[in-house]
């Protein structure tokens, strides 16, 4: 799938729903959230992680943010601290802020930091709240990890020798081989496995090893916290009685810096303590995505019900003279393998397999802005107080006719994208086709492609 197609996809096909309908959706005015919107992390060694640090005092008993720039297939850590050790209640929600999705309290959390581990489409909102506002000091920090598309698994398997030909009888000079390729595939199994533990284990132990940042974040603050104006006096002539009230003036100025550097310091302690322990939390977050096999059981909370907390269920798997082995986990060739075979796959193999995972985004999105649509509709129906002459239910009734035309044309654009995913596969089978016949399968699409692509055909179609 081209880059182009991606932004189509994700740019145009739900831009009319999103329009002027912020998730979470509420019709109360006076919620203002802050908008926290996660960049790249430019630093050599994360390429692909996003993140975002905010610092904010609470000065209302709640505070309102949602989170944007995350993807589909991006796992999403939220940790909110509270420097000071004021309890803070923190609560997600997805399709309005009157329906909390996930809840914590940084009182009974190790370290004061809650740690959310969650898996969505679209921005989600974070509510931090105290039953003290006492102008406290807290942080927010969003993390979302690159973008892993291993779930779905292999669509490949290795082909016996009797399916090479369509009358089932195996090629000249391998019919009596025995034995495979099987015991050479484990063989390299485990040298790939250890490799991989090995690199792994490197990378924990440097990340480990990474001292915290907190002085950077505290001159940040230092720099936003300023501590009162010396402003030099002018040269003049004083009575006694004048300079008495100077000298009262001016130490009464010094009372106030010193409690404010009192101040300063206590909150600079708490600040260097709260970050030491957020970059330890980092860290093993860090650590947790690098284990893929593990990720869908530690962020099993798919915010919405539109997400899925387990992997979808497998397709039928298809027999090809060129399997897995020959790629790496990037989809590109392997280079302990022998190349010839994987050279004639490559392209048509990494756009087989990028078409199954931007079918599945595709049905993730239509369900999750078709589910956020029906909500909308559903809240504001219940909260608009509508009255056959009421101002403000008139008012919501055009918002609402606007929400179900949005939703129409999100139909349309699903059947459009779809048909446009489906000619892609198509054309990128038809290319394995090609090359399974060059190294001795016969009608491999005939024989086996196509009951793969039916089975995409109809599991992607639109059911509502």
């Amino acid at each position: 799938m081209k880059p182009s197609q991606n932004i189509l996809l994700f740019g145009f096909l739900f831009f009319a729903v999103f329009q002027g309908l912020a998730q979470p959706f509420t019709l109360d005015k006076a919620i203002q959230p802050v908008e926290l919107k996660l960049l790249a992390d430019t630093r050599e060694g994360h390429e692909g992680e996003l993140g975002i640090v905010y610092f904010n005092r609470l000065s209302d008993s709640v505070n309102y943010h949602f989170v944007t720039g995350h993807d589909l297939y991006n796992f999403v850590d939220v940790l909110v601290t509270s420097i000071d050790g004021t309890p803070l209640k923190v609560s997600l929600a997805k399709d309005n802020w009157k329906v909390v999705q996930a809840e914590q309290n940084t009182a009974n959390s190790q370290d004061g930091i809650v740690d959310f581990k969650v898996r969505t489409w679209g921005s989600f909102g974070i509510k931090i709240e105290t039953d003290e506002p006492k102008n406290s000091l807290y942080n927010i920090t969003v993390l979302a990890s690159p973008e892993k598309k291993t779930y779905l698994g292999s669509a490949f398997r290795s082909i016996n020798k009797d399916e090479m030909t369509a009358s089932g009888t195996p090629p000249p000079n391998e019919a009596d081989e025995g034995g495979g390729d099987g015991g050479k595939t484990n063989y390299l199994l485990y040298i790939a496995l250890g490799i991989a533990l090995l690199v792994i284990g490197i990378l924990a132990g440097k990340l480990m090893g990474r001292k915290g940042k907190g002085a950077t974040v505290i001159l940040v603050l230092m720099s936003l916290m300023p501590l009162g104006s010396f402003a030099q006096e002018e040269g003049a002539v004083l009575t006694m009685e004048e300079f008495e009230v100077w000298k009262e003036e001016q130490d009464s100025k010094h009372e106030m810096v010193m409690r404010q550097l009192k101040i300063l310091e206590s909150e600079r302690k708490a600040v260097d303590k709260a970050v030491g322990n957020l970059d330890k939390t980092i860290s093993t977050i860090r650590k947790q995505w690098d284990n893929v096999k593990l990720l869908y059981n530690t962020y099993n909370n798919g915010l919405g019900k539109c997400v899925s907390s387990t992997p979808p269920a497998q397709g039928p798997s298809i027999p090809s003279i060129c399997t897995d082995m020959y790629f790496d986990d990037n989809g590109d060739i392997s280079e302990e393998e022998d190349q010839e075979c994987a050279e004639c796959f490559l392209e048509a193999r990494k756009n087989f397999n990028n078409l199954r995972y931007q079918f599945e985004k595709l049905a993730t999105i239509y369900k999750c802005t078709k589910d956020f649509s029906n909500a909308a509709i559903s809240f504001g129906d219940d909260v608009s107080g509508f009255t056959p002459g009421g101002v403000g239910g008139l008012a919501w009734q055009t918002q609402r006719r606007n929400i179900e035309k949005s939703i129409t044309e999100l139909e349309q654009a699903y059947d459009n994208k779809y048909a446009e995913f489906l000619q892609s596969l198509a054309d990128s089978m038809k290319e394995l086709n090609i090359c399974e016949a060059k190294y001795g399968v016969e009608d491999w699409y005939d024989r086996f492609g196509y009951m793969y692509f039916e089975f995409m055909q109809e599991k992607y179609r639109r059911k509502d």
